[in-house]
């Protein structure tokens, strides 16, 4: 297979996305899925931006939204591509599941942008269709006999950024408690800190007006006396 070459601002963004990708996977994936998965994102993104040099459409945009709709591409790849990993389905139909939305995200891109959408249209059309493809895809396989209704089931229920972004509340949720719990404690340590140096210098004040009643009395009494 001839390997498609494109400029190196593209190539240079794709790598960094690759990297940033390899440091959240999850746990239950394995080495060689790992690498499967990151040579699929390098392989689909290069692909995307190999567009973005010939076709008059992709062209027109800037460098800084080509790479959003890049990452859009890896990131979607990186989600389906773990839920195939836990679906039970086969290894050797993973690729076709992903050719197929590999081509759905790139035509929904490309009307997109045809059409001028806005960011938040670009996002949730491109969440739906390839939820769908996915889905699509998967009962696909189940109608030609390629796996069974359990396995496709099992491959339906998965949702990968479901789960990340339940991690992700819970994350910010623990954040938001510790961020509490370390506000009381330092309200209890102010209030503590105020409250000892308002009784510190309560006493001190009263030992300075005893002090200065007794000082008075001693400077009236030898004034009396001469």
């Amino acid at each position: 297979m001839t390997e498609t070459r494109v400029n190196k601002k593209y190539t240079d963004y794709i790598e960094s996305l690759v990297e940033q990708i390899s440091e959240v996977l999850p746990e239950d994936v394995n080495k060689l899925q790992q690498d499967y998965l990151t040579n699929n994102i390098r392989h689909s993104t290069t692909l995307l931006a190999k567009s973005m040099e010939e076709d008059e459409v992709f062209k027109k945009l800037n460098f800084d939204t080509q790479k959003q709709y890049i990452q859009i591409m890896a990131e979607w790849s990186f989600h389906k591509e773990i839920d195939l990993f836990r679906s039970g389905i086969p290894a050797k139909h993973w690729k076709t599941v992903m050719q197929k939305i590999w081509y759905t995200t790139w035509e929904v891109m490309y009307a997109c942008i045809q059409n001028d959408a806005p960011d938040d249209v670009v996002l949730n059309l491109i969440e739906r269709y390839v939820n769908r493809t996915y889905q699509d895809a998967v009962e696909e396989l189940k109608e030609t006999n390629l796996i069974d209704e359990k396995t496709e089931e099992k491959a339906k229920e998965q949702s990968n950024i479901d789960i990340m972004a339940l991690e992700y509340r819970k994350e910010r949720n623990k954040k938001r408690l510790k961020r509490r719990i370390l506000r009381i404690l330092l309200m209890i340590c102010i209030s503590f800190t105020v409250t000892s140096l308002i009784l510190f210098f309560k006493i001190v004040g009263v030992i300075i007006t005893l002090l200065g009643i007794i000082l008075f009395n001693i400077f009236m009494f030898e004034k009396d006396s001469n």
